[in-house]
């Protein structure tokens, strides 16, 4: 994860400062290819013969449009009798600050405990102007019967990631407060450019293997298994899931695995930016 994050960072640095490896025309029009590349999100139906279960694909910052019309399909779903599960790392003893710090600096990033924004608002200008933060409360309510959590505690997830090990190559981390600092100082042109760049690598990669392959498992099978398990649990309920991109494909994949019965019945793309 932290070559990965890396690597993308380079690659941006390397396209904001395209007069060395690219035309400056390349260089210019790099907003308006991102506008025809947009951030596209799976919405999947399959069924099994006896019930649905739909994924919608989510991403952390977004349109404030996008998370309004999942707010109202995830309401109507639920006036149809639906169960909800969503994605959601849960409380526990070890949820403070300092946990979700270390957390982001075994996957390479530093993070400032007493830092007043949220980690993904605090990178959100990068992606785009007007974004905001996804946020499960507003978008569901308060979990209940009918709407449930199914990820893992961050105590389970810190300790299924790899422990920092200072003799690493991959060991350095990148800091998060600075890199935005640093995005702040770049004239207006180059930051929209770097916005840019981001947006198309993000849209590129979103559902590909490449980006779940770099993660750790216990940012993706752990949690996708979980996911299998409640739907299993649930054999005669209609489910909408709401579950990062990167996760919506193997959990097909692993249904299908499970049992032969279970087919996609449609699928189509949400923008979320």
């Amino acid at each position: 994860m932290k070559r990965a994050l890396r690597t993308a960072l380079i690659a941006v640095g390397i396209l904001a400062g395209g007069l060395v490896t690219l035309t400056v025309g390349v260089v210019a029009a790099l907003p308006v290819i991102a506008d025809h590349i947009p951030l596209e999100l799976s919405r999947v139906v399959m069924s099994d013969g006896r019930r649905q279960v739909e994924m919608q694909g989510m991403v952390h910052v977004a349109k404030p449009d996008f998370y309004s019309g999942i707010a109202r399909h995830i309401a109507q779903r639920r006036q149809e009798g639906w169960l909800v599960f969503y994605e959601e790392v849960r409380p526990d003893d070890a949820s403070n600050p300092a946990g979700v710090a270390d957390v982001l600096r075994r996957l390479g990033a530093d993070w400032n405990p007493e830092s007043k924004q949220h980690p993904y608002e605090m990178m959100a200008s990068l992606l785009g102007d007007g974004l905001v933060l996804q946020d499960n409360r507003t978008l569901i309510g308060p979990p209940g019967p009918d709407a449930r959590n199914v990820d893992v505690t961050l105590s389970q997830l810190l300790a299924a990631l790899p422990s920092d090990d200072p003799d690493e190559a991959d060991s350095e981390t990148i800091d998060l407060a600075q890199l935005r600092d640093e995005y702040d100082t770049l004239p207006g042109w180059v930051q929209r450019r770097v916005q840019a760049a981001i947006r198309i690598m993000l849209a590129t990669t979103a559902s590909g293997s490449m980006v779940r392959e770099a993660l750790p498992p216990a940012l993706t099978t752990l949690r996708e298994d979980k996911v299998v398990a409640a739907i299993k649990a649930e054999p005669d309920r209609n489910i909408l899931i709401l579950y990062g991109q990167v996760h919506i494909g193997h959990i097909q994949t692993m249904l299908k695995d499970a049992d032969a019965r279970w087919r996609t019945v449609s699928s189509k793309a949400i923008q979320a930016f």
